[in-house]
C-alpha cells in the first residue's frame, strides 16, 4: 500500500518531496481579527517535522496524528478537556470525508503536486435545549436575545421567554394562517415590535410590552392580494419587505407612529373620535412603499443585500436582486427548480435557497459570469422548506425539510452534512440561527425546538 509523505505546518509555505505527494497542515484565514487567530494557533502549533501516512488515512486517523503530535509537543494535556479537541481537514477548499486519496482523484489533484490542507477545530453537535408545545402547525419562527416569536396554523403569534415560558399568544389580529413573523431592530424603551405575515393577504406591525405581557396591533399593512409567504426587515430596522403569493415584492416602513403628511395620516383625520378609537384598537391601515414586479409565481423568500438592495426567490425558478432607489430589477439568475425559502449571508455574501427538489443551492448575487449555482447541499429527502445562515460564520447554515428532519451544514462539506437533528415527527416549516449560537426550528408536529449550537470553531467566537 503506497505511502503519503505528510508535513505539518502553520504556515502557507509550497515544499515538494520527489515523486510523492507533498503536503501540510495550517489554520485558514478569515476575514476576522488577525490578532485572534494568531493567539488561537499558537495553542495548536505542530512541529515541521516530515512522516509518512498511509493514502488510506480518514479524518478520524489524522486527528490521532495532530493529538500525538501536540501531546509529544505538550501542547495538550492527556487528562485535559483541550484533550478532547477534534479538528476538521480541509482539502483543496472541501472538507476530508473519505480516504485522502479518494479525495485527492474526486477532486481531480495530482499526486505529484504539492496540496494545502488546513485544519481547524471541528463544530461541536448541537444540543437539545427546549422543546415547546403549541396547538398547530408552527410555520414562522425567530429568535431575538431575550425572546422567540412564533407564528402559527391557528392563525396566533406567540411570544415565549428563552426559558420557555409562553409570554402571550395573540390570535386576534389574523383570520388565517401565519406564514412568517420578524423582530424589528428598532426599541422604545422597555417595547419590542414585530411583524407577522398571513394567508389573509395582511401584515401586522404589533408592539409587544414585556412588562405588560401585552400585544397591541399598531398597523395592518394591506397592499397584497393573495397570501403573504415571506418577510426580511433591514438591518436598521427602519424598513421591510414582504413578498407573497400575488408574485410582487412590497416595502414598507415599519415605524410605530403614523408618519405625516401620509394617506394614513390624511384618513384618520377624517373619522370621528369613536371611530378612530375603534380604528386604533384593531390597527390603523398602512400603504406600501413601493411595490416591485417581475417574478411570475409566487415570491417564497425575501433578504436584504444592503439598505439599498434586496434579492428575491421564487417559485418561477428564479433569484432577481432590486434596486430600492429606483425600484428597478438588477440583476436576474435563473435555475432549475421552484424555490421555497431564501437567505443572504452578509458573510459569505452567498445567497442560498431551499428547493422543491431536496437540494440546497448557494448562488452568488452579483455574479455576472461563471455557473449560476455555485455548489449544491444534497442529503435531505424531501423538500427543503427553510433555510438560514448562520449569522457568527461565513461557512455554516441550517436548513429544515419535509421529511421532518432539521441539518447543520458546513458549505465546504456539500455532500454531507454537519449533524441530523431529527427530534421532528412530522414535517419542519422553518428555521432560525440567532446570534446567540441558538438554532430554532418549527414543524407540523406542532413543536418549537431550540437546540445550542454550542461551536467549537473560532469562526464562530471571534466579532
Amino acid at each position: 500500500m503506497s505511502h503519503l509523505q505528510v508535513k505539518f505546518h502553520t504556515k502557507q509555505q509550497s515544499f515538494r518531496v520527489s515523486t510523492n505527494l507533498s503536503f501540510f497542515f495550517n489554520k485558514t484565514n478569515t476575514p476576522y481579527s488577525a490578532q485572534k487567530k494568531l493567539n488561537f494557533l499558537s495553542r495548536y502549533k505542530v512541529g515541521e517535522s516530515p512522516f509518512s501516512v498511509l493514502g488510506s488515512v480518514l479524518s478520524s486517523d489524522l486527528n490521532e496524528v495532530i493529538h500525538k503530535l501536540l501531546e509529544e509537543e505538550e501542547r495538550l494535556d492527556e487528562d485535559s478537556d483541550k484533550s478532547q479537541v477534534e479538528f476538521d481537514f480541509l482539502v483543496a477548499g472541501e472538507l476530508l470525508r473519505s480516504t485522502l486519496l479518494e479525495h485527492i482523484h474526486d477532486k481531480g489533484l495530482s499526486v505529484e503536486s504539492v496540496l494545502l490542507v488546513e485544519y481547524f477545530e471541528k463544530e461541536n453537535a448541537p444540543e437539545l435545549e427546549l422543546c415547546l408545545d403549541h396547538k398547530d402547525w408552527m410555520s414562522g419562527v425567530q429568535l431575538d436575545e431575550d425572546f422567540i416569536l412564533a407564528g402559527s396554523y391557528d392563525c396566533s403569534v406567540t411570544v415565549w421567554d428563552r426559558k420557555g415560558d409562553e409570554l402571550v399568544s395573540s390570535s386576534v389580529g389574523h383570520s388565517e394562517p401565519v406564514k412568517d413573523v420578524a423582530w424589528i431592530k428598532h426599541s422604545k424603551g422597555d417595547e419590542k415590535y414585530f411583524l407577522s405575515g398571513s394567508q389573509d393577504q395582511n401584515i401586522i406591525l404589533w408592539k409587544y410590552e414585556p412588562s405588560l405581557l401585552k400585544v397591541k396591533c399598531l398597523f395592518r399593512c394591506k397592499g397584497h392580494s393573495k397570501s403573504v409567504e415571506c418577510l426580511s426587515v433591514n438591518r436598521s430596522g427602519t424598513k421591510f419587505v414582504s413578498g407573497s403569493w400575488d408574485c410582487s415584492i412590497k416595502l414598507w416602513t415599519t415605524s410605530p407612529d403614523l408618519e405625516p403628511g401620509t394617506k394614513e395620516v390624511e384618513e384618520v383625520e377624517k373619522l370621528s373620535s369613536r371611530k378612530r378609537q375603534k380604528v386604533e384598537k384593531k390597527g390603523y391601515h398602512r400603504t406600501p412603499k413601493m411595490t416591485l414586479c417581475g417574478h411570475t409565481e409566487a415570491v417564497s423568500g425575501v433578504s436584504w443585500l444592503s439598505e439599498h438592495e434586496i434579492c428575491s426567490g421564487s417559485w418561477d425558478h428564479t433569484i432577481r436582486t432590486w434596486d430600492l432607489r429606483t425600484g428597478e430589477e438588477v440583476s436576474c439568475l435563473r435555475g432549475s427548480k421552484a424555490i421555497t425559502s431564501l437567505d443572504y449571508s452578509n458573510l459569505s455574501r452567498m445567497v442560498a435557497t431551499g428547493n422543491v427538489d431536496r437540494h440546497i443551492r448557494l448562488w452568488d448575487p452579483r455574479s455576472e459570469e461563471g455557473a449560476v449555482v455555485k455548489s449544491s447541499l444534497t442529503s435531505h429527502q424531501g423538500w427543503v422548506t427553510s433555510v438560514r445562515w448562520s449569522p457568527l460564520s461565513p461557512h455554516l447554515l441550517v436548513s429544515g425539510s419535509l421529511d421532518n428532519v432539521v441539518k447543520t451544514w458546513d458549505t465546504r462539506s456539500p455532500k454531507t452534512p454537519l449533524y441530523d437533528l431529527t427530534s421532528h415527527t412530522d414535517k419542519v416549516m422553518c428555521v432560525d440561527w440567532s446570534q446567540s449560537e441558538t438554532i430554532a426550528s418549527g414543524g407540523a408536529d406542532n413543536k418549537i425546538f431550540l437546540f445550542s449550537s454550542n461551536s467549537g470553531n473560532i469562526e464562530q467566537k471571534l466579532e
